[in-house]
């Protein structure tokens, strides 16, 4: 192939090498021994350096005396020791050398921190091996304490099950974090007070153990008066009590694990609007009636014993009057349940949001659930394998619930994700079709391909439906 109308001065030696050479002239460099990032700031490399990986913003430093600070002038850096040496996990001290090298204070200056520190992940799994885990614990604590020096604002501790891996007292000198997190790998030691940081707004606690013996949380909300997202996940709970008079926005509690007698009590919240509450669930849940939810997703689990009627109606009294609401199986089945649902009033749900069962009656299971939602103005229905046997009548025929008495004059917008060619999932079609006269827009992504979803194609088109404008959508993917 031909390639030299590609380069259309070639005739006139403006060649690759001529203009590189003219490059290095332009830099003050016609020897060749020119660094064109001499004119480059600090600023600007330090930037450049902290969107590599930890290892490859290290290696940079080689390219040129230019680079040597490049990675210590980032305002972000994401120091993982497995992810660095992935192939060498023994190359500890290295490690650690590259570590203090970039988190070093900055040289002396007239200001006061030069290239400020905004953002840093410290994810040390691996590092505290046995012959190097004194040794790890010290730089962990220069670590957090050269980082403190550069006014660090977002920090990411990863810390892994070990003795020595404990939270060291330079982590409280960061007084000017705004956001925190905190993964410790079965992490039995009392979180020390997070008093200092005043200006902390957001707080995830990851794998720790909370007994509420020390009044942790008391402390955190009476001194960090800015927080506004609390996150738990993975925690082992034995009582969980949030007394404000507190701003606090979002609570998310993920993957918990409560004790036998666990409690969860939320007092004197008037700004809380969203609720996540996820896995496992306490044995008694007491929300003040002054919080005023607007969001609220309840994916709990089935719990292996059956929890007492009192533990229920705490828990789905505490959802009323949201606007947007995520249910999952369980959940949607407590709510179908009528001497409960009487007593939830979810008039003010604009948006819902559930997870089914593949099975039966998985569909139609949340008819109940419509009839209580009626204002309802956009749903969206993702369907999930079934994990338990599907349920049949003595006769052996499954037991569909009647959809009889579902109104939804508001609904706008239906999303149904992997919906399949079951009579329940044609029927809650069937229903929707045709008791939503403002509907708008309904978007199904089948769970079958080829003729099959031709045929569910089909099946629906023949519908009656109650709105003219409504617009049927047949999609490959959520």
């Amino acid at each position: 192939m031909r390639t030299k109308h590609l380069i259309p001065n070639h005739a006139a030696g403006l060649t690759y090498a001529a203009r590189d050479h003219a490059a290095r002239e332009d830099f003050g460099g016609g020897d060749g021994g020119g660094d064109p990032f001499e004119g480059f700031p600090d600023a600007v490399l330090g930037l450049i350096a902290s969107k590599l990986p930890f290892r490859s913003a290290v290696a940079a430093s080689a390219i040129s005396r230019r680079w040597r600070g490049a990675a210590a002038a980032a305002p972000a850096l994401d120091i993982d020791f497995a992810a660095a040496f992935p192939a060498a996990p023994r190359r500890r001290a290295a490690f650690a050398a590259a570590a203090t090298a970039a988190l070093a204070p900055p040289s002396p200056s007239p200001h006061p921190h030069p290239h400020p520190l905004r953002s840093l992940r410290l994810a040390l799994e691996g590092l505290f091996d046995q012959a190097f885990a004194a040794a790890a614990a010290g730089h962990l604590a220069s670590w957090l304490a050269a980082a403190a020096a550069r006014g660090l604002e977002r920090l990411e501790l990863r810390l892994p099950r070990s003795r020595l891996a404990v939270l060291p007292p330079s982590l409280l000198a960061c007084t000017g974090l705004t956001s925190l997190t905190l993964r410790l790998d079965h992490y039995a030691l009392p979180l020390p007070s997070l008093a200092p940081f005043t200006r902390l707004s957001r707080l995830h606690l990851a794998s720790v153990s909370l007994t509420g013996d020390d009044d942790f949380f008391g402390d955190l909300l009476s001194h960090c008066t800015e927080l506004r997202y609390l996150i738990l996940e993975q925690c082992r709970i034995v009582a969980l009590r949030l007394v404000g008079p507190s701003r606090l926005r979002s609570l998310a509690i993920t993957d918990c694990s409560w004790t036998q007698e666990s409690s969860l009590a939320v007092l004197e919240m008037p700004e809380l609007r969203t609720l996540r509450y996820s896995g496992a669930m306490a044995t008694r849940h007491i929300i003040d009636g002054d919080v005023s939810l607007d969001e609220v997703l309840l994916a709990i689990e089935k719990p292996q014993v059956k929890p007492r009627e009192a533990t229920l109606r705490e828990l789905l009294t505490s959802v009323g009057n949201v606007r947007s609401l995520l249910l999952s199986p369980w959940c949607i089945e407590q709510f179908a349940r009528a001497e409960e649902g009487l007593k939830v009033r979810l008039g003010r749900v604009r948006r819902l949001s559930c997870v089914i069962e593949r099975r039966e009656e998985g569909a139609l299971s949340i008819a109940p659930l419509l009839s209580n939602c009626r204002n309802v103005e956009e749903l969206c229905v993702s369907v999930v394998p079934s994990q338990g046997k599907r349920r049949r009548c003595s006769d052996g025929e499954c037991c569909v619930p009647r959809g009889k008495g579902v109104t939804v004059k508001h609904l706008k917008g239906v999303s149904m994700q992997y919906i399949d060619e079951s009579k329940s999932g044609l029927e809650l079609v069937k229903i929707l079709l045709k008791n939503a006269p403002a509907l708008e827009t309904m978007n199904i992504v089948p769970s079958m391909d080829g003729l099959e979803q031709a045929k569910f194609r089909r099946r629906v088109l023949k519908f009656r439906k109650s709105s003219q404008n409504a617009s049927i959508q047949f999609c490959t993917a959520g």
